[in-house]
């Protein structure tokens, strides 16, 4: 796990570095399941979108 990482003298905390370096990979995610069609099929598009988020976040903090 990170530690604090320093951006110009700002301390950031690590929670916000694996939110940034998950997002392009969701958002790559979303593209590939809406162009697949699956959002279509699930319930709720935007609570399912949420949990792969979290998933990915989730993975990162765990794995890296």
């Amino acid at each position: 796990m990170l530690s604090e990482f320093s951006l110009a003298g700002i301390g950031l905390p690590p929670f916000f570095v694996y939110a940034c370096v998950a997002l392009p990979v969701y958002l790559g995610i979303r593209f590939v399941l809406a162009r697949g069609g699956v959002l279509r099929w699930v319930w709720h598009p935007g609570l399912f979108e949420f949990a792969i988020s979290l998933c990915l976040v989730s993975m990162l903090i765990l794995y890296v």
